[in-house]
């Protein structure tokens, strides 16, 4: 294909070991691999140019080719999904690369798009080295669970931090009563330019990241520019993240709920 300045490559990370859920990208999901649902969704959007899995995992990968998606091994040795997206961003020329997790396989293509769409225009004017997502997190149960990533910007959207505690500082059961301040959740979908990207990959592991386990937190201790978009509460609810086999039973639940109201 002939790669234009504005292109787009779409990566979705996938390795097999799993500590909370091992195999989860093969994992069924209403008669398909999880893995596929994510790519399916992925190329119905308008805005990627291409679309790859990248795995070190050959299970993975047969599973990819079975359903007619394009996949790319790569090494065994990467420490997070940024340095397998990186690996696969180097072989072509897409100054705009997405990071998929492959935990999302509910994600509508319109909020792929609209992260292409505006977060590339920030891309290209240098106002941010990586684009993500957030909405706002009402529930008091989800606030504090290590699970769900939540963060805070500045006034213009720029990420401050990402955290597995509630952030700003509160407690437990005081929820209902924070008053107009609203906490945000983020979501696993990085929309990079691909020069910061590679230069992120090569990077140490910080010690923000290695305590919240959360790679993101390397860009902000590398000094880089995070741009956090806001996405409405129903739009977001297609961004459920598969974390553990709940996590699945509960996507599940949600597939059928939208095919009996289609």
């Amino acid at each position: 294909m002939k790669w234009t300045a504005d292109a787009t490559l779409v990566v979705i990370p996938a390795r097999y070991p799993s500590t909370r859920f091992p195999g989860k990208p093969l994992a069924d999901l209403n008669g398909k691999p999880m893995i596929q649902h994510v790519w399916e969704r992925a190329v119905a959007a308008k805005r990627p140019s291409q679309v790859f899995v990248a795995t070190d995992d050959e299970r993975i990968a047969e599973a990819v080719r079975r359903f007619g998606g394009e996949v790319l091994m790569t090494s065994s040795e990467h420490r997070t999904g940024t340095e397998r997206v990186a690996e696969v961003a180097a072989q072509f020329p897409a100054e705009q690369v997405v990071n998929l997790q492959g935990d999302l396989p509910l994600f509508q293509p319109a909020t792929l798009d609209r992260l292409i769409e505006v977060g590339g225009a920030l891309i290209q004017s240098g106002e941010a080295d990586l684009i993500t997502a957030k909405s706002a997190l009402l529930d008091e149960e989800e606030l504090f669970s290590p699970h769900s990533v939540k963060v805070v910007t500045n006034e213009r959207g720029d990420a401050l931090y990402f955290s597995r505690s509630p952030i700003p500082y509160i407690e437990r059961g005081s929820f209902e009563k924070r008053g107009a301040f609203t906490f945000y959740k983020h979501y696993g979908i990085y929309l990079y330019h691909k020069n910061f990207l590679l230069h992120i990959a090569k990077s140490r592991e910080g010690s923000l990241e290695r305590m919240e386990r959360l790679e993101q937190l390397r860009v902000l201790e590398q000094g880089g520019k995070v741009r956090v978009i806001e996405i409405e509460k129903k739009e977001a609810l297609s961004l459920w993240e598969v974390n553990t086999a709940e996590d699945l039973a509960r996507a599940r639940e949600i597939l059928n709920n939208v095919k009996r109201e289609a």
